[in-house]
Protein backbone atom coordinates (compact mmCIF):
# COMPACT_ATOMS: atom_id res chain seq x y z
CA UNK A 1 0.00 0.00 0.00
CA UNK A 2 2.55 2.47 0.62
CA UNK A 3 4.61 1.82 -2.70
CA UNK A 4 1.37 2.39 -4.77
CA UNK A 5 1.18 5.93 -2.76
CA UNK A 6 4.97 6.79 -3.32
CA UNK A 7 4.37 5.61 -6.90
CA UNK A 8 1.71 8.30 -7.37
CA UNK A 9 3.13 11.25 -5.71
CA UNK A 10 5.91 10.57 -7.86
CA UNK A 11 4.04 11.16 -11.18
CA UNK A 12 2.07 13.90 -9.40
CA UNK A 13 5.08 15.89 -8.99
CA UNK A 14 5.22 19.15 -11.23
CA UNK A 15 8.46 20.28 -10.61
CA UNK A 16 9.88 16.92 -11.79
CA UNK A 17 7.86 17.04 -14.88
CA UNK A 18 9.31 20.38 -15.66
CA UNK A 19 12.76 19.56 -15.44
CA UNK A 20 11.84 16.84 -17.56
CA UNK A 21 10.16 19.19 -20.84
CA UNK A 22 13.64 21.42 -20.15
CA UNK A 23 15.88 18.89 -21.00
CA UNK A 24 13.88 17.60 -23.67
CA UNK A 25 13.84 20.91 -25.12
CA UNK A 26 17.43 21.20 -24.57
CA UNK A 27 18.06 18.12 -26.39
CA UNK A 28 15.92 19.00 -29.64
CA UNK A 29 17.81 22.26 -29.91
CA UNK A 30 21.27 20.99 -29.74
CA UNK A 31 20.08 18.12 -32.56
CA UNK A 32 18.35 20.63 -34.69
CA UNK A 33 21.38 23.32 -34.93
CA UNK A 34 23.54 20.81 -35.37
CA UNK A 35 21.76 19.69 -37.83
CA UNK A 36 20.68 22.57 -39.75
CA UNK A 37 24.73 23.35 -40.12
CA UNK A 38 25.58 20.62 -42.09
CA UNK A 39 26.51 20.91 -45.47
CA UNK A 40 24.49 19.29 -48.36
CA UNK A 41 23.91 19.59 -52.01
CA UNK A 42 20.75 20.47 -53.60
CA UNK A 43 19.73 20.28 -57.73
CA UNK A 44 16.81 22.97 -58.64
CA UNK A 45 15.70 22.18 -62.39
CA UNK A 46 13.59 24.56 -64.26
CA UNK A 47 14.74 27.38 -62.60
CA UNK A 48 13.73 30.65 -65.00
CA UNK A 49 15.73 32.79 -67.13
CA UNK A 50 15.25 36.55 -66.84
CA UNK A 51 16.83 39.59 -68.91
CA UNK A 52 18.12 42.67 -66.84
CA UNK A 53 17.23 45.41 -68.44
CA UNK A 54 14.92 44.41 -71.23
CA UNK A 55 12.35 47.22 -70.39
CA UNK A 56 14.84 49.56 -71.29
CA UNK A 57 16.06 47.87 -74.03
CA UNK A 58 12.70 48.37 -75.53
CA UNK A 59 11.89 52.12 -74.36
CA UNK A 60 15.36 53.70 -75.27
CA UNK A 61 16.07 51.58 -78.82
CA UNK A 62 13.06 49.68 -80.10
CA UNK A 63 14.71 46.71 -79.56
CA UNK A 64 12.96 43.22 -78.07
CA UNK A 65 14.99 39.76 -77.20
CA UNK A 66 14.02 36.49 -79.24
CA UNK A 67 15.31 32.91 -80.22
CA UNK A 68 16.04 32.50 -77.06
CA UNK A 69 18.30 29.28 -76.61
CA UNK A 70 16.60 28.27 -73.23
CA UNK A 71 13.85 29.63 -70.86
CA UNK A 72 15.28 28.02 -67.84
CA UNK A 73 18.50 26.51 -66.27
CA UNK A 74 18.98 24.06 -63.40
CA UNK A 75 21.25 24.70 -61.09
CA UNK A 76 22.60 22.89 -58.21
CA UNK A 77 24.28 24.52 -54.63
CA UNK A 78 25.83 23.69 -52.27
CA UNK A 79 24.87 25.11 -48.39
CA UNK A 80 23.94 24.60 -44.85
CA UNK A 81 20.44 22.39 -44.43
CA UNK A 82 18.93 25.99 -43.39
CA UNK A 83 19.53 27.79 -46.44
CA UNK A 84 18.84 24.65 -48.44
CA UNK A 85 15.27 24.81 -46.74
CA UNK A 86 14.51 28.48 -47.52
CA UNK A 87 14.95 27.73 -51.51
CA UNK A 88 12.73 26.82 -54.39
CA UNK A 89 12.93 26.26 -58.09
CA UNK A 90 10.34 29.17 -57.77
CA UNK A 91 12.50 31.90 -55.71
CA UNK A 92 16.16 30.92 -57.52
CA UNK A 93 16.37 33.71 -60.17
CA UNK A 94 18.92 33.04 -63.51
CA UNK A 95 19.43 36.55 -64.93
CA UNK A 96 21.06 37.50 -68.16
CA UNK A 97 21.97 40.96 -67.92
CA UNK A 98 21.19 43.08 -71.16
CA UNK A 99 21.22 46.50 -70.03
CA UNK A 100 24.50 47.26 -71.70
CA UNK A 101 23.12 46.18 -75.19
CA UNK A 102 22.11 49.04 -77.56
CA UNK A 103 21.96 47.29 -81.03
CA UNK A 104 20.85 44.13 -83.41
CA UNK A 105 22.73 40.72 -82.53
CA UNK A 106 22.97 37.34 -82.04
CA UNK A 107 24.49 37.34 -78.59
CA UNK A 108 25.49 34.93 -75.83
CA UNK A 109 25.74 36.43 -72.11
CA UNK A 110 26.65 34.00 -69.31
CA UNK A 111 24.15 33.74 -66.53
CA UNK A 112 24.24 34.84 -63.01
CA UNK A 113 22.33 33.63 -60.15
CA UNK A 114 20.32 35.53 -57.83
CA UNK A 115 18.92 34.37 -54.50
CA UNK A 116 15.92 35.74 -52.93
CA UNK A 117 15.92 38.30 -49.48
CA UNK A 118 16.84 36.45 -46.86
CA UNK A 119 19.67 34.19 -47.85
CA UNK A 120 22.70 34.25 -46.56
CA UNK A 121 25.12 34.17 -50.04
CA UNK A 122 28.14 34.11 -48.30
CA UNK A 123 27.34 30.10 -47.10
CA UNK A 124 25.81 29.14 -50.46
CA UNK A 125 28.10 27.68 -53.45
CA UNK A 126 27.05 27.88 -56.69
CA UNK A 127 28.59 24.10 -58.24
CA UNK A 128 26.41 24.12 -61.51
CA UNK A 129 24.31 25.61 -63.95
CA UNK A 130 23.11 24.06 -66.73
CA UNK A 131 22.94 25.88 -69.50
CA UNK A 132 25.71 28.25 -67.93
CA UNK A 133 25.17 31.07 -71.02
CA UNK A 134 21.93 31.25 -72.74
CA UNK A 135 22.03 32.72 -76.59
CA UNK A 136 19.63 35.20 -78.07
CA UNK A 137 19.07 37.60 -80.84
CA UNK A 138 18.31 41.20 -80.13
CA UNK A 139 15.65 42.43 -83.12
CA UNK A 140 14.55 45.79 -84.30
CA UNK A 141 10.66 45.83 -83.20
CA UNK A 142 7.59 45.23 -86.22
CA UNK A 143 4.21 45.46 -86.76
CA UNK A 144 1.89 43.64 -88.80
CA UNK A 145 -2.10 43.24 -89.17
CA UNK A 146 -3.42 40.22 -89.47
CA UNK A 147 -6.40 38.61 -91.08
CA UNK A 148 -8.79 36.30 -88.32
CA UNK A 149 -9.98 33.39 -89.71
CA UNK A 150 -12.43 30.64 -88.01
CA UNK A 151 -13.98 27.23 -88.06
CA UNK A 152 -17.38 25.99 -86.94
CA UNK A 153 -16.64 22.38 -85.67
CA UNK A 154 -19.87 21.57 -83.61
CA UNK A 155 -23.09 20.40 -84.88
CA UNK A 156 -26.42 22.21 -85.68
CA UNK A 157 -29.81 20.99 -84.62
CA UNK A 158 -32.05 19.86 -87.67
CA UNK A 159 -33.37 22.13 -90.02
CA UNK A 160 -30.49 24.56 -89.23
CA UNK A 161 -27.27 25.43 -90.45
CA UNK A 162 -24.13 27.64 -89.08
CA UNK A 163 -23.26 30.29 -91.87
CA UNK A 164 -19.19 31.61 -92.08
CA UNK A 165 -17.87 33.15 -88.51
CA UNK A 166 -17.85 36.88 -88.18
CA UNK A 167 -15.42 38.35 -86.50
CA UNK A 168 -15.07 41.98 -84.11
CA UNK A 169 -12.63 43.26 -85.36
CA UNK A 170 -11.57 41.62 -88.16
CA UNK A 171 -7.69 41.83 -88.37
CA UNK A 172 -5.64 42.37 -85.20
CA UNK A 173 -2.26 44.19 -85.18
CA UNK A 174 1.14 41.89 -83.52
CA UNK A 175 4.28 43.40 -82.72
CA UNK A 176 7.65 42.08 -81.60
CA UNK A 177 10.39 40.98 -83.36
CA UNK A 178 10.56 40.98 -87.39
CA UNK A 179 11.49 37.40 -88.03
CA UNK A 180 8.97 36.20 -85.53
CA UNK A 181 6.21 37.81 -86.60
CA UNK A 182 7.03 37.15 -90.16
CA UNK A 183 6.33 33.72 -89.67
CA UNK A 184 2.69 34.38 -88.45
CA UNK A 185 -0.17 34.27 -91.48
CA UNK A 186 -3.30 34.68 -89.68
CA UNK A 187 -5.00 34.62 -86.25
CA UNK A 188 -7.55 31.38 -85.76
CA UNK A 189 -10.42 30.46 -84.11
CA UNK A 190 -12.28 27.18 -83.60
CA UNK A 191 -16.04 27.07 -82.10
CA UNK A 192 -17.31 23.79 -80.72
CA UNK A 193 -20.71 23.74 -79.58
CA UNK A 194 -23.67 20.64 -80.54
CA UNK A 195 -27.18 20.69 -81.49
CA UNK A 196 -26.86 24.43 -81.55
CA UNK A 197 -30.28 25.86 -82.73
CA UNK A 198 -29.77 29.95 -82.11
CA UNK A 199 -26.92 32.52 -82.67
CA UNK A 200 -23.55 31.79 -81.13
CA UNK A 201 -21.63 35.05 -80.03
CA UNK A 202 -19.10 35.34 -77.23
CA UNK A 203 -15.43 36.78 -76.72
CA UNK A 204 -12.89 34.49 -77.56
CA UNK A 205 -8.88 34.55 -77.42
CA UNK A 206 -7.18 33.51 -81.11
CA UNK A 207 -4.06 31.40 -81.67
CA UNK A 208 -1.38 32.29 -83.99
CA UNK A 209 -1.02 30.68 -87.43
CA UNK A 210 1.76 30.22 -89.92
CA UNK A 211 1.03 29.85 -93.87
CA UNK A 212 0.75 25.97 -93.93
CA UNK A 213 -1.77 26.48 -91.07
CA UNK A 214 0.42 25.31 -88.10
CA UNK A 215 0.25 26.87 -84.75
CA UNK A 216 2.88 29.14 -83.44
CA UNK A 217 4.27 28.96 -80.25
CA UNK A 218 5.53 32.54 -79.55
CA UNK A 219 6.37 33.85 -76.80
CA UNK A 220 7.88 37.98 -77.75
CA UNK A 221 4.51 39.33 -79.81
CA UNK A 222 2.26 41.56 -78.57
CA UNK A 223 -1.22 41.59 -79.51
CA UNK A 224 -3.58 44.77 -80.36
CA UNK A 225 -6.30 42.71 -78.97
CA UNK A 226 -6.16 39.63 -76.68
CA UNK A 227 -9.63 38.65 -77.46
CA UNK A 228 -12.06 39.17 -80.22
CA UNK A 229 -16.26 39.33 -80.65
CA UNK A 230 -17.03 35.84 -82.24
CA UNK A 231 -20.35 35.27 -84.15
CA UNK A 232 -21.30 32.68 -85.73
CA UNK A 233 -25.07 32.82 -87.42
CA UNK A 234 -27.03 30.03 -86.64
CA UNK A 235 -30.30 30.36 -89.58
CA UNK A 236 -32.94 27.74 -90.74
CA UNK A 237 -32.79 25.74 -94.22
CA UNK A 238 -35.06 24.72 -96.54
CA UNK A 239 -34.76 22.44 -99.55
CA UNK A 240 -35.95 23.39 -102.59
CA UNK A 241 -36.73 22.43 -106.46
CA UNK A 242 -34.65 23.89 -109.23
CA UNK A 243 -36.39 24.35 -112.08
CA UNK A 244 -36.37 27.00 -115.32
CA UNK A 245 -38.63 29.39 -116.66
CA UNK A 246 -40.78 28.46 -119.97
CA UNK A 247 -41.13 30.72 -122.72
CA UNK A 248 -43.85 28.96 -124.71
CA UNK A 249 -44.13 28.79 -128.59
CA UNK A 250 -43.35 26.84 -131.79
CA UNK A 251 -46.63 24.86 -130.72
CA UNK A 252 -45.52 23.56 -127.32
CA UNK A 253 -46.77 24.92 -123.93
CA UNK A 254 -45.49 24.15 -120.33
CA UNK A 255 -47.08 20.50 -120.79
CA UNK A 256 -45.64 19.43 -123.07
CA UNK A 257 -42.04 19.36 -121.91
CA UNK A 258 -40.38 17.27 -119.92
CA UNK A 259 -37.21 19.20 -117.92
CA UNK A 260 -34.99 17.87 -115.90
CA UNK A 261 -32.27 19.32 -114.09
CA UNK A 262 -28.96 17.92 -112.28
CA UNK A 263 -28.62 18.30 -109.26
CA UNK A 264 -32.74 18.65 -108.95
CA UNK A 265 -32.63 20.45 -105.46
CA UNK A 266 -30.96 22.63 -103.51
CA UNK A 267 -30.60 23.14 -99.41
CA UNK A 268 -30.82 26.98 -98.85
CA UNK A 269 -30.36 28.61 -95.55
CA UNK A 270 -31.93 31.78 -94.04
CA UNK A 271 -33.83 34.00 -91.71
CA UNK A 272 -37.32 31.66 -91.41
CA UNK A 273 -39.75 34.58 -92.80
CA UNK A 274 -37.44 34.68 -96.24
CA UNK A 275 -37.65 31.21 -96.88
CA UNK A 276 -41.03 30.55 -96.41
CA UNK A 277 -41.32 32.68 -99.29
CA UNK A 278 -38.74 30.55 -101.16
CA UNK A 279 -40.73 27.56 -102.91
CA UNK A 280 -38.25 27.25 -105.85
CA UNK A 281 -34.99 28.01 -107.25
CA UNK A 282 -35.00 29.04 -111.68
CA UNK A 283 -31.67 28.89 -112.97
CA UNK A 284 -32.66 30.19 -116.32
CA UNK A 285 -35.62 31.28 -119.08
CA UNK A 286 -35.69 28.45 -121.84
CA UNK A 287 -37.78 29.67 -125.16
CA UNK A 288 -40.05 26.26 -126.36
CA UNK A 289 -39.11 27.92 -129.77
CA UNK A 290 -35.77 27.61 -130.00
CA UNK A 291 -35.50 24.15 -130.29
CA UNK A 292 -37.55 21.26 -131.99
CA UNK A 293 -37.06 18.60 -129.72
CA UNK A 294 -34.33 17.97 -127.00
CA UNK A 295 -32.28 21.52 -125.36
CA UNK A 296 -29.06 20.88 -122.72
CA UNK A 297 -27.37 23.93 -121.57
CA UNK A 298 -25.23 24.45 -118.31
CA UNK A 299 -26.69 27.47 -115.56
CA UNK A 300 -24.87 28.94 -112.95
CA UNK A 301 -26.80 29.13 -109.92
CA UNK A 302 -26.92 32.41 -108.78
CA UNK A 303 -28.68 33.57 -105.31
CA UNK A 304 -30.30 36.29 -103.47
CA UNK A 305 -27.92 37.93 -101.06
CA UNK A 306 -30.85 36.88 -98.53
CA UNK A 307 -29.94 33.54 -98.58
CA UNK A 308 -27.12 30.98 -98.50
CA UNK A 309 -26.09 28.04 -100.50
CA UNK A 310 -25.64 25.45 -98.33
CA UNK A 311 -25.42 22.28 -100.75
CA UNK A 312 -22.49 24.25 -102.39
CA UNK A 313 -23.02 23.76 -105.91
CA UNK A 314 -22.53 26.24 -108.34
CA UNK A 315 -23.71 25.34 -111.33
CA UNK A 316 -27.01 23.36 -112.71
CA UNK A 317 -27.13 21.16 -116.17
CA UNK A 318 -30.50 21.10 -117.83
CA UNK A 319 -32.41 19.45 -119.94
CA UNK A 320 -35.46 19.95 -121.81
CA UNK A 321 -37.16 17.80 -123.68
CA UNK A 322 -40.45 18.16 -126.26
CA UNK A 323 -42.59 15.15 -125.74
CA UNK A 324 -46.00 14.09 -127.93
CA UNK A 325 -45.35 16.92 -130.40
CA UNK A 326 -43.84 15.99 -134.41
CA UNK A 327 -42.42 18.97 -136.67
CA UNK A 328 -42.87 19.40 -140.41
CA UNK A 329 -40.89 21.32 -142.77
CA UNK A 330 -42.91 23.93 -145.38
CA UNK A 331 -42.08 26.13 -148.31
CA UNK A 332 -43.40 29.34 -147.79
CA UNK A 333 -43.70 32.05 -150.43
CA UNK A 334 -46.12 34.35 -148.66
CA UNK A 335 -43.52 37.24 -147.21
CA UNK A 336 -43.85 40.68 -146.39
CA UNK A 337 -42.97 43.47 -144.50
CA UNK A 338 -44.62 45.88 -141.66
CA UNK A 339 -43.47 48.90 -139.81
CA UNK A 340 -41.61 50.16 -142.73
CA UNK A 341 -39.85 53.68 -143.03
CA UNK A 342 -41.98 56.04 -144.46
CA UNK A 343 -41.83 57.32 -148.14
CA UNK A 344 -39.63 54.48 -149.26
CA UNK A 345 -40.13 51.88 -151.99
CA UNK A 346 -39.68 48.25 -150.05
CA UNK A 347 -39.27 45.15 -151.80
CA UNK A 348 -39.01 41.87 -150.50
CA UNK A 349 -35.36 39.52 -152.25
CA UNK A 350 -36.24 36.63 -150.46
CA UNK A 351 -38.85 34.83 -152.68
CA UNK A 352 -39.19 31.59 -150.92
CA UNK A 353 -38.18 30.20 -147.44
CA UNK A 354 -38.51 27.13 -145.14
CA UNK A 355 -40.56 27.23 -142.35
CA UNK A 356 -40.27 24.16 -139.64
CA UNK A 357 -43.75 23.93 -137.95
CA UNK A 358 -44.23 21.80 -134.59
CA UNK A 359 -47.49 20.86 -133.27
CA UNK A 360 -49.93 17.64 -132.67
CA UNK A 361 -49.43 15.39 -135.94
CA UNK A 362 -53.23 15.76 -136.24
CA UNK A 363 -53.18 19.30 -136.73
CA UNK A 364 -50.02 19.19 -138.82
CA UNK A 365 -51.66 16.92 -141.30
CA UNK A 366 -54.27 19.33 -142.00
CA UNK A 367 -51.88 23.05 -142.18
CA UNK A 368 -50.96 23.83 -146.06
CA UNK A 369 -47.70 26.12 -146.93
CA UNK A 370 -50.54 28.81 -148.24
CA UNK A 371 -51.76 28.73 -144.70
CA UNK A 372 -48.22 30.21 -143.56
CA UNK A 373 -47.35 34.00 -143.22
CA UNK A 374 -43.98 35.13 -143.04
CA UNK A 375 -43.39 39.05 -141.90
CA UNK A 376 -40.19 41.09 -141.88
CA UNK A 377 -40.70 43.76 -138.92
CA UNK A 378 -38.54 46.61 -140.58
CA UNK A 379 -39.39 48.84 -136.88
CA UNK A 380 -35.14 49.12 -136.36
CA UNK A 381 -34.54 49.95 -140.12
CA UNK A 382 -35.04 53.48 -139.91
CA UNK A 383 -34.60 55.61 -142.74
CA UNK A 384 -31.79 54.49 -144.35
CA UNK A 385 -31.64 52.77 -148.03
CA UNK A 386 -30.07 49.34 -148.70
CA UNK A 387 -30.61 46.14 -148.86
CA UNK A 388 -31.50 44.61 -144.88
CA UNK A 389 -31.86 41.15 -143.34
CA UNK A 390 -34.52 42.38 -140.65
CA UNK A 391 -36.14 39.44 -138.10
CA UNK A 392 -39.06 37.63 -139.52
CA UNK A 393 -42.40 36.11 -137.31
CA UNK A 394 -44.18 33.39 -138.67
CA UNK A 395 -48.01 32.96 -138.63
CA UNK A 396 -49.99 30.11 -138.83
CA UNK A 397 -53.34 31.18 -140.39
CA UNK A 398 -56.60 29.33 -139.01
CA UNK A 399 -55.21 27.07 -136.83
CA UNK A 400 -54.08 26.55 -133.60
CA UNK A 401 -51.86 24.78 -131.42
CA UNK A 402 -48.67 24.53 -133.90
CA UNK A 403 -45.96 27.22 -134.27
CA UNK A 404 -43.15 27.62 -136.06
CA UNK A 405 -39.33 26.50 -133.83
CA UNK A 406 -35.82 28.44 -134.92
CA UNK A 407 -35.35 32.05 -135.74
CA UNK A 408 -36.17 33.48 -139.12
CA UNK A 409 -35.32 36.49 -141.87
CA UNK A 410 -35.32 37.97 -145.23
CA UNK A 411 -33.72 39.98 -147.05
CA UNK A 412 -35.36 43.06 -148.06
CA UNK A 413 -34.36 46.45 -150.53
CA UNK A 414 -35.42 49.39 -149.58
CA UNK A 415 -34.85 52.98 -152.04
Amino acid sequence: MDKKIGKSRILDNKVLWAVVSLLASILLWVYVTTSEGDVIERTYDGVQVVFKGEENLLEKSGLVISNISSETVNVRLKTTRREIAKLSASNITAVVDVSKFNSEGIYNQSVSIEFPSGSNTNSIDIVTVNPGSISFNIDKTSTKTIDLKGRFVGTVADGFAAQPIRFDPQTVTITGPKNEIDMVAYGWVEVDRENADKTIQFASPYVLMDENGNELEIKNITLSDETVSVTVPITSTKEVPITVDLVEGGGATSENVKITCEPSTITIAGDAETLEGINKISVGTIDLASFASTFEDSYKLVLDNSVTNVTGITEVKVTVQVVGLETKKFNVTNISTVNGPAGRKISVVTENIEVTLRGESTVLSKVQANNIRVVADLTDIGSTTGVFQPPAKVYVDGYTGVGAIGEYSVYVKIK
